[in-house]
């Protein structure tokens, strides 16, 4: 009897023991943060468009507000996108350590400017404080994308601890390409803890401002709202091969990172002297009619990949005339 009654004693502490594990377990489980990511194709031909998408996810569940900084690197290594994208408009209610006061192009004094002709130097003012009560170390990036939706420059001109409550305002050059787009291009400055491919992220929502190169048109294209960045390839010097995403969000205490790549070609380069023109047309010419498994098959004439070479392969490497790239 006195064994029967020890042995239901152990069993109901057993049960006790796992029941308060479990609560434990899920009153202190550290939630979930994720990064959803994707691009709208794996490869892309030099000229094309580029559309990224995605998400933070708290235990699986989409938030709308978080925020995701965004590095994209050339295969050469090179910054060629930087941008802090949240993921919908309650991203814009939170508490920032550090932010962005004021940002415009300017000339080298400081003074407003609109207007700047390619092949000179134009000027950023940017305007930070540090509105926390401990110092943090910052890096100021900026990002420009021009009328045409192409990134004309990305680079971190400023890196440094700022003290609490401290202001700091300066004057970052920039040349511009003699073959830079004309029209309105689109600056946005953003503050990180680190660079994103390193693990940083983002202290602030971004800001952005315009200028003109040589002309006030065309206008820049609106760009699309929360977690959606579109940008276009240029149609000359493009550094063909794979492009690193780097992406970085803290929500709550927890940092999510996500890592992606796409690829970039040049299509219908015959002759693989990184350019598009008249010989590659006319080789695409020669080959009009054969077929996958002739002697004569050359699968890099199938630009549209449907086992022949036709007039749609003829047409499209007509459209990517002018194209040229870096291998």
């Amino acid at each position: 009897m006195e064994k029967g009654r020890m042995r239901k004693a152990i069993l109901q502490y057993i049960m006790f023991s796992l029941l308060l594990c479990s609560y434990i377990s899920n009153v202190y489980s550290v939630p979930i943060v994720d990064i959803e990511m994707e691009t709208d194709r794996e490869i892309y031909n030099v000229g094309d468009v580029i559309s990224i998408t995605g998400n933070v996810t708290l235990d699986g569940t989409p938030v709308d507000d978080a925020l995701v900084a965004i590095e994209i690197e050339t295969p050469n290594g090179f910054t060629y996108v930087i941008r802090t994208v949240p993921t919908g408009e309650n991203a814009s209610g939170g508490y920032w350590k550090v932010i962005i006061l004021d940002l415009y192009a300017c000339d080298s004094t400081g003074d407003p400017k609109d207007i700047f002709n390619k092949g000179s130097f134009m000027y950023i003012n940017l305007t930070i404080e540090n509105v926390d009560f401990v110092p943090h170390h910052v890096i100021a990036a900026i990002y420009i994308q021009c009328s045409d939706n192409t990134p004309l420059v990305a680079y971190y001109p400023f890196e440094g601890d700022v003290q609490d409550h401290q202001k700091m305002s300066s004057i970052f050059s920039l040349p511009l390409p003699s073959d830079a787009p004309s029209g309105e291009a689109i600056i946005f400055a953003n503050l990180y803890s680190d660079k994103p491919k390193d693990g940083g992220t983002a202290y602030c929502l971004e800001e952005t401002a315009t200028f003109y190169i040589e002309s006030t048109t065309p206008g820049a294209p609106q760009q699309p709202q929360y977690f959606n960045m579109v940008f276009k390839l240029p149609r000359t010097d493009v550094k063909l091969g794979d492009y690193i995403i780097y992406a970085r969000s803290r929500y709550l205490t927890s940092l999510a990172t996500k890592i992606i790549s796409f690829n970039v070609v040049l299509l219908g380069d015959l002759f693989e002297d990184g350019k598009i023109d008249m010989r590659d047309i006319g080789a695409m010419a020669s080959l009009y009619g054969t077929e996958e498994g002739d002697p004569d098959w050359n699968p890099d004439a199938d630009i549209v990949e449907d086992g022949v070479i036709n007039m749609r392969d003829i047409q499209a490497e007509c459209d990517n005339y002018g194209k040229s790239a870096i291998y």
